[in-house]
């Protein structure tokens, strides 16, 4: 491929070589749905692939971390209660994890057998695009109350007790007091992963226009690398990203957010 080549909607805005990796670098991105894709193209057979997202921060509510969490716990294609548990137990996957940073979220993961990187690939790709989000994930993953057995309430959830644990560090806690008055004015003075004493105020609502949002291919960048014909990933993800998104009911229809600023 060269650059301003169009490959199925996919053009190609870069073409380089990346002498330390011995790797051929491809930059595209598709016009329709503007998702974009960073092929790092070498005899690896060791291939992995990532779906990044902006995740901007507009208050401590952990709203990014939570998605991260809940979006794994079933999607349309595959309506499991946890499927990375699934796939944990039964890949031969040689790395497979979900991690939400101060103003971004991936989902990466690799594999030595073709056929095992595309089951990956494949539930990956219908976790993040098209989620279930059932209340009862949100309950799970990010705050309820429960009552124990003398009938006292405490606020349980897997991100808020995570998150508890971060803030008993005296470490943290002082890191945070120091830095926060420095990024005044920024995204960066919020805690992505959520403040225990705000993450009960994040309602459910907030929680799926959230990923109504951000979650959408033009705020997509998929990272591929490995050995696998670019092409036939490309293919892959028409199949089952920008063709599925450009059906009717699907999140097409919802207006995504503007980042050409960024480009």
């Amino acid at each position: 491929m060269k650059t301003n080549d169009v490959y199925k909607g996919f053009r190609v805005l870069s073409v380089s070589r990346l002498k330390e990796y011995d790797s051929q670098v491809l930059y595209l991105r598709h016009e329709e749905s503007g998702l974009e894709v960073l092929k790092l193209l070498n005899d690896d057979r060791e291939n992995s692939f990532a779906f990044a997202f902006r995740t901007p921060c507009e208050d401590s509510t952990g709203v990014a971390h939570a998605l991260e969490h809940s979006v794994l716990c079933g999607s349309r294609a595959y309506p499991l209660k946890d499927p990375f548990i699934r796939l944990e137990n039964q890949s031969v996957s040689t790395y497979l994890n979900a991690y939400t940073c101060p103003d971004h979220t991936v989902f990466p993961s690799s594999s030595p057998v073709k056929a095992d990187f595309y089951n990956i690939f494949s539930v990956y790709a219908d976790a993040v695009f098209f989620p279930l989000l059932q209340e009862g994930a949100f309950l799970q993953e990010c705050h309820r109350l429960e009552l124990d057995k003398d009938g006292k309430p405490s606020i349980q959830g897997v991100v808020f007790n995570e998150m508890k644990g971060n803030y008993a560090s005296f470490e943290d806690v002082a890191y945070d007091a120091i830095c926060r008055p420095c990024l005044a004015g920024s995204e960066y003075v919020y805690d992505s992963g959520g403040d225990p004493l705000v993450i009960p105020s994040l309602s459910y609502g907030a929680f799926r226009d959230y990923h109504r949002r951000y979650y959408c291919t033009a705020n997509c960048l998929c990272y591929l690398y490995g050995d696998i014909p670019l092409e036939e990933e490309l293919d892959f993800l028409i199949g089952h990203v920008t063709d599925r998104v450009a059906s009717p009911g699907t999140k097409a229809s919802y207006p995504a957010p503007d980042f050409s600023r960024d480009r």
